[in-house]
């Protein structure tokens, strides 16, 4: 009885509760996030402390549009203002109104420049709608401040590889495993360092990386190509059987095993190279990095036809890039224009990058939300099966229709790139995912990127 006089006498500390519901907000403490909103519907002055914490709450439980008029009435206050107008552009984010998300970042970002939180869900914004020119200004920014450089490298890294800027790419990906260690997400992006460095012909120090990839075609590839360079032939081949006896269709294990047979320079072996990726040719129709290999095949294999065939596709599929990556520089300076962005699309899955093409049909669909049916049809059409290449040692029979490698359930897909991280993500750089935490109600756009050019 005395304790509860004594307690009832002592005047109550509202910030208290502020700042307790905040410190909740950031690991996601919902229980204490419900409690210091309901106290401080008591204290009138800190009203719009209560709806920015009521927001968030919102937020967590996946209602944007129940946290926007919340997040709203808390800008008004200077005291919270900054973080509010964060937490709207969030809102909005989450609740696909993209002109409104971002304006809400922008103006964030023009009354304070520090305001790295913003500024990286702006950037995801921006990296979802293809605006890349703008996306990178802002993510350059961020690793100037060393605002979360694990997650901010990533994005660049992936950034620069669907934009074929593979050098760059590579640097990236080595700032964000440097930053980040020990980031349980590492291994797609040291698959993506390695996919990159391979592509660049640098393997100098990879074999650091190699443990801790999952991917068995690009560890084994890299592994098998470090092996050949140091006149291992042997070794390397052993090393390419365990990834292809894992996956016969592994893309990148079968063109790393015909770049060493093309090596070889034996008429014998190019022949029996041809034959063993007569699978490969087949179904992967679009692979200009395959199809180089086998003229170069078809020409020690002293097999003209093929060697012209082959050679016939390296040159379509090259003028198909060419045309990709002018459109590309193009659109990525851009944040409007959908049917630039389908024709874009178009050109990606005609070179054979299906992941890409289907981020680029969605960003047709975030800037204009009414093309959700055309986007969706599109994407279904990169399902579809695809006409394969005559088989080389078969090119008088009816070729049969086979869905490209990259895209059948079982074979596995062109190399792995890491994961766009998105606000959300449970790593501890990340902001915490709004379906389960209310640390930070942010959900970029559904989009997924691609390795680096066939």
């Amino acid at each position: 009885m005395v304790t509860t006089l004594v307690r009832k006498a002592i005047p109550e500390d509202p910030q208290t509760y502020v700042q307790e519901g905040m410190a909740a907000l950031e690991i996601g403490d919902v229980p204490m996030i419900e409690r210091s909103a309901q106290k401080l519907k008591e204290f009138p002055e800190l009203a719009a402390e209560q709806k920015l914490l009521e927001g968030m709450l919102y937020l967590g439980k996946s209602r944007p549009l129940l946290a926007i008029p919340l997040f709203q009435e808390a800008s008004k206050d200077d005291a919270v203002r900054i973080k509010a107008l964060t937490q709207l552009g969030n809102a909005y984010m989450r609740s696909r109104q993209r002109l409104e998300c971002i304006a809400a970042f922008e103006s964030v970002l023009q009354e304070d420049e520090n305001t790295d939180e913003a500024r990286l869900n702006l950037a995801y914004v921006l990296k979802d709608m293809i605006s890349w020119d703008d996306a990178r200004k802002h993510l350059t920014i961020l690793v100037e401040r060393k605002f979360r450089p694990g997650i901010v490298n990533q994005l660049l890294g992936n950034i620069y590889t669907d934009m074929g800027k593979l050098a760059e790419a590579a640097t990236a990906y080595e700032a964000s495993l440097a930053a980040d260690p020990d980031n349980p997400s590492n291994s797609a992006t040291m698959s993506s360092l390695i996919m990159t460095r391979m592509e660049l012909g640098n393997l100098e120090g990879i074999e650091e990386y190699l443990p801790g990839v999952d991917s068995a075609g690009v560890r084994e590839s890299a592994r098998a190509l470090i092996l050949a360079a140091q006149d291992q032939t042997e070794q390397a081949f052993s090393a390419l059987e365990q990834a292809l006896v894992e996956n016969p269709n592994d893309a990148t294990a079968n063109l790393t095993y015909g770049k060493l047979m093309v090596a070889s320079g034996s008429k014998e072996k190019a022949i029996e190279a041809l034959t063993n990726l007569q699978g490969q040719i087949s179904s992967d129709t679009l692979n200009l990095k395959l199809f180089e290999v086998v003229a170069k095949l078809a020409t020690i294999a002293e097999d003209q036809e093929l060697a012209a065939t082959a050679q016939q596709k390296v040159d379509q599929l090259k003028d198909l890039e060419s045309q990709f990556s002018s459109e590309l520089a193009d659109v990525i300076k851009t944040r409007e224009g959908t049917q630039a962005r389908f024709e874009l699309g178009d050109l990606a899955a005609a070179t054979g990058r299906f992941q890409l093409a289907r981020s680029i049909y969605l960003s047709a669909a975030f800037i204009d939300p009414t093309l959700a049916s055309a986007v969706d049809t599109k994407i279904q059409a990169l399902f579809m099966s695809q006409p394969p290449i005559v088989p080389p040692k078969n090119r008088a029979t009816a070729p049969e229709t086979i869905v490209p490698a990259d895209l059948a359930p079982e074979p596995t897909p062109e190399p792995d790139k890491a994961d766009t991280p998105k606000p959300g993500d449970a790593n501890p750089d990340d902001a915490a995912t709004p379906d389960k935490s209310t640390k930070d109600g942010t959900d970029a756009p559904d989009a997924t990127t691609e390795p680096a050019p066939n």
